[in-house]
């Protein structure tokens, strides 16, 4: 069995370790003799070799599994070894290298970012490469960005996560990247943070049908954890291209992640939030300013509730936005 650790936040792969230790106990199943670790973006794959181990009491079984946990193994990806060679994953500075047709981009405004942050990423238009001015349709782009493989994300992801609601709408909203559920139906705010926004957005007589949603990567981060700059950086065309053809009379930036990339800023989202910014997201010298308004994301209010009187005031925004 080969497993991707993904983050410090263990999911619960072994929801109830009693019954799965008892069903388990007389299986042989295969132990990190070999602890084998290869680079993958912010993740590691862990290969073993051929030397497998029964386990046949309860508490040897329980203690390989706590152990995984521990090390923060929490997804089984394939039910059976696959061969060293073909666990071999591309680091993300080897798939930049290697894919021939990149989206245009130029230097990082800003060093990278440790892991937990995202620094804003600007990208010039006059790097050859990729010509995302010949995309003019939505569905266009969204062959083209499924298609992509420059991005590490793509081969731990389940599906690819486009976006979500009316291409019409005059509000896009833009959140940071999907999550389990999201990355299980294809499609961006279906968890209970989607749901969250759902009552939102009737709070102010919208819904999905009102607005257009995205993110702004489209595969689930492993752990669901906050996406690096280089993802962002590799992603920025996309989304850029996205917003262009898109061409929203606002945009709805949910969360940290989102709203630092579009308004250019390491600036935290508390003090960001409920100020409008025209940002002009024009690559070829023609101007094309919207108007920014960054937001707290629905899985924060989750987990802080007491913040929802803050994003209510910014929605009142939003809807005064739309009428003017």
């Amino acid at each position: 069995m080969r497993f991707i650790s993904r983050s410090p936040v263990f999911l619960v792969l072994f929801l109830d370790l009693q019954n799965i230790t008892v069903s388990m106990a007389q299986e042989s199943i295969l132990v990190q003799s070999d602890m084998s670790l290869y680079s993958g973006g912010n993740f590691l794959f862990w290969t073993q070799n051929a030397m497998t181990t029964s386990y046949v009491t309860h508490s040897e079984l329980a203690a390989a599994l706590h152990w995984q946990m521990e090390m923060g193994v929490d997804v089984a990806l394939v039910d059976s070894p696959a061969p060293r060679a073909e666990l071999q994953p591309t680091s993300l500075e080897a798939g930049v290298q290697r894919q021939k047709k990149l989206p245009a981009a130029g230097s990082l405004s800003a060093a990278a970012a440790a892991l937990d942050d995202i620094v804003p990423v600007l990208f010039s238009s006059q790097t050859p490469g990729y010509d995302l001015a010949a995309v003019k349709t939505l569905d266009v782009l969204r062959i083209s960005m499924e298609g992509f493989d420059g991005c590490a994300l793509k081969k731990t992801a389940s599906n690819f996560v486009f976006a979500d609601g009316n291409p019409k709408a005059k509000i896009m909203i833009i959140g940071e990247a999907p999550g389990g559920d999201e990355d299980r139906m294809g499609l961006p705010f279906v968890g209970a943070a989607g749901q969250l926004l759902d009552k939102m957005l009737a709070a102010i007589g919208l819904d999905r049908q009102h607005v257009y949603i995205t993110n702004i990567l489209p595969w689930r981060p492993p752990g669901n954890r906050t996406p690096t700059s280089e993802e962002v950086a590799l992603m920025w065309p996309f989304l850029r291209r996205h917003i262009q053809l898109k061409a929203p009379k606002v945009i709805f930036a949910l969360g940290g992640s989102s709203a630092k990339l579009l308004l250019n800023t390491t600036t935290g989202i508390l003090k960001l939030r409920g100020q409008v910014q025209e940002i002009d997201f024009s690559d070829t010298g023609q101007a094309n300013v919207i108007p920014v308004l960054p937001s707290l994301h629905p899985a924060y209010l989750l987990r802080a509730p007491k913040m929802k009187q803050q994003a209510f005031h910014d929605l009142l925004v939003l809807k005064s936005m739309c009428r003017e």
